[in-house]
């Protein structure tokens, strides 16, 4: 196969790299000079796993890792590979077709395109548009397409949708998406209702900025979020920001398995807080440990290493990323297989003080997870009790905002009680 042309990689305004392919297959990464003038040497504004050096190249299996990893999974990578005539599994090539929107503020492009912030429409939908995209969201993943040249993480079905004056639009063009709509599984009574309730939970506790609400497309309830990478100015300039996944972070692929989860090769909470540590303020893992407790409070067994991710500022600034993907997996307990009717795993994707159900930790299981962080256990012990009591006392308000089945309600505010009397959090009945 001849060599495909290298991709110009941008990421704050700035030409930081080239993304090449030596060797099908192999992807190779060369920083520029102007990386290292506009963020430092060895800064890890792009990632972790790859400071930058414009004297040396990251390794093949970090750049791999970290790209891989901003790709859609499952039949939504199969279907945009097809819609964009690539093969299955070539990521240089789909990052080629769909790089042009990604998660954080990198844009992918060819070299003979114009700088990204030089372009790019907004192309409005009208309602009947709108629902068409939802109706056959798993023809159209992302709402990709000829002009729509978008890729974020992950295998549920979902559209990148932009903001504007006059309504909702597709981000055409390079522009910047603004907001995630997921069309609610429709195996899953109250779904988007009961992601809306949780970030209404994590809002009021101050663990997320993300809204969201649920609204009627074409008779289909759809969750739509705000993206926390994004951005608007007083002009109604949209501006990215920059996030890479722990996954991404800790140069762990996801790409030929699927280890975003611990069980299967992916980060431990101790790994995360590890850099946390060693790039962020201990705050951050404070926030990390209080979102740990908002997990098992709310069932969220399915927080794994793509579900926690860093944001790196533009002044060089590693933060945790707001909490985002707060699902009460656990709540549903009837899921339609070909098995028939099965509960929703309760096993952690990534593991309390060892344990891997959600339904059996306890406060003393999260006091000695935190424990392990280099964290005093005086603070972790407050930051404990106090995340429960938070959220025991912002339930009423999450549901009057959100507005979830009161079922939902009783499951949360069940897992807090029993929480807060030292019991484990478990099954709801």
């Amino acid at each position: 196969m001849a060599s495909r042309p290298a991709l110009d990689l941008w990421l704050y305004d700035t030409l930081i790299g080239s993304l090449s392919e030596p060797s099908y297959g192999r992807m190779r990464l060369t920083f520029t000079a102007e990386a290292e003038d506009r963020f430092g040497p060895g800064a890890v504004t792009l990632s972790i796993s790859m400071p930058v050096n414009s004297r040396q190249r990251p390794r093949g299996d970090r750049v791999s890792a970290f790209f891989d990893g901003l790709l859609p999974e499952g039949h939504a990578e199969v279907r945009i590979a097809q819609t964009f005539n690539v093969r299955r599994g070539d990521a240089f090539g789909l990052l080629s077709a769909i790089g042009r929107d990604c998660a954080g503020a990198i844009v992918l492009q060819p070299a003979d395109e114009p700088p990204p912030g030089e372009r790019g429409v907004m192309r409005r939908l009208d309602d009947d548009d709108f629902a068409d995209l939802v109706r056959h969201v798993r023809d159209r993943p992302l709402g990709a397409g000829d002009d729509v040249r978008v890729s974020l993480a992950g295998a549920q079905d979902k559209i990148l949708l932009a903001a504007t004056g006059e309504g909702w639009a597709l981000p055409a063009h390079g522009a910047p998406s603004t907001h995630i709509a997921k069309p609610q599984d429709l195996r899953l009574a109250g779904y988007a209702d009961g992601e809306a309730f949780c970030l209404a939970l994590a809002r009021l506790i101050d663990l997320t900025n993300v809204d969201a609400t649920v609204e009627d497309i074409g008779g289909r309830p759809v969750l739509i979020v705000s993206r926390y990478d994004r951005t608007t100015d007083d002009g109604g300039r949209v501006h990215r920001l920059h996030q890479e996944d722990c996954c991404q972070a800790l140069a762990i692929s996801t790409s030929l398995r699927d280890r975003k989860y611990e069980s299967d090769g992916g980060p431990s909470l101790r790994a995360v807080a590890g850099l946390l540590a060693q790039f962020a303020r201990p705050v951050d893992r404070i926030r990390l440990l209080a979102l740990t407790v908002l997990n098992v409070i709310i069932g969220n067994a399915d927080a794994h290493g793509k579900n926690i991710s860093m944001m790196h500022l533009r002044d060089g600034t590693t933060t945790l990323a707001p909490g985002y993907d707060l699902t009460p997996v656990t709540f549903y307990r009837a899921v339609p297989t070909e098995e028939g009717l099965r509960p929703m795993s309760d096993r952690l994707g990534m593991r309390i003080n060892g344990k891997t159900s959600i339904h059996e930790i306890t406060v003393d299981d999260l006091i000695a997870e935190g424990s392990r962080w280099s964290l005093p256990e005086s603070r972790v012990r407050t930051t404990v009790t106090e995340t429960l009591e938070r959220v025991r006392g912002a339930v009423d308000e999450a549901m009057a905002v959100a507005g979830p089945p009161g079922e939902m309600c009783a499951f949360v505010t069940e897992r807090v009680e029993a929480l807060l009397a030292g019991r484990p959090a478990a099954a709801f009945e």
